[in-house]
């Protein structure tokens, strides 16, 4: 996914809102291209292939070099679109070109992998946020980015600080964000709370091993005064 993948698109002429209608029915999907300093190209698509890649192949769905008939190949963002609000069909879409020079925002969908040690202990992994923002060069922004959350017992909580990420990306949310934990069972939560209990009784004794700093001792008051020539 990304830039490697190539959408085909064709100059359109008729803008209005009839013709638009028009060519949805059609299976044409209408869009605007917008260049850098240059103005706005209305062109048109296909609708089943731009749904395929924007809506159900995995991986970063923001990123894509389209090729317009007669002019050119050009990296380009997804900036904005509509969907109907029943059917949920895509009814436009905004490109804009993008500099592979200049980094970009992105939301890049996130991928967890391995088992996760408290499921095995009857726990259950949600979840919690499945797309990552990041900023970076075009050509750096990866199809997905994956966590792997193997170690996560029951009660754990992967953070989005915690999360490698490739390249030279940047995390746009810096907040230390929970995007999965293992949930604990309600038959399991006496047995978890059980345990975090005995590992803080096991490191209670450590804690108290270690000597105490001893305040230094208050400066005494001098006895010496002033006294006043009579």
């Amino acid at each position: 996914m990304g830039l490697s993948t190539t959408i085909s698109a064709r100059p359109r002429k008729a803008v209005s809102s009839n013709s638009a209608r028009r060519l949805r029915g059609q299976g044409v999907l209408p869009a605007v291209f917008y260049g850098e300093g240059s103005e706005s190209k209305p062109i048109e698509l296909a609708y089943s292939e731009f749904k395929k890649v924007f809506l159900t192949d995995p991986g970063n769905r923001s990123l894509f070099t389209i090729s317009i008939e007669g002019d050119g190949a050009y990296p380009c963002q997804v900036k904005e679109y509509q969907i109907h609000p029943v059917s949920r069909k895509l009814l436009h879409v905004d490109f804009v070109r993008v500099s592979p020079e200049k980094p970009v925002t992105v939301k890049v969908p996130l991928a967890l992998t391995g088992k996760a040690a408290g499921v095995e202990k009857g726990g259950q992994l949600q979840q919690v946020e499945r797309e990552i923002t990041v900023k970076g060069l075009p050509g750096d922004i990866p199809a997905s980015i994956e966590a792997d959350v193997s170690s996560l017992t029951l009660g754990q909580t992967l953070h989005l600080t915690q999360i490698p990420l490739p390249g030279n990306l940047t995390l746009v949310k810096t907040a230390d964000l929970p995007v999965a934990l293992v949930g604990v069972p309600k038959g399991l939560k006496a047995e978890v709370e059980a345990n975090i209990q005995a590992e803080a009784a096991a490191a209670a004794p450590a804690a108290k091993a270690a000597p105490a700093a001893k305040a230094a001792p208050a400066a005494k008051p001098s006895k010496d005064k002033d006294k006043k020539k009579k």
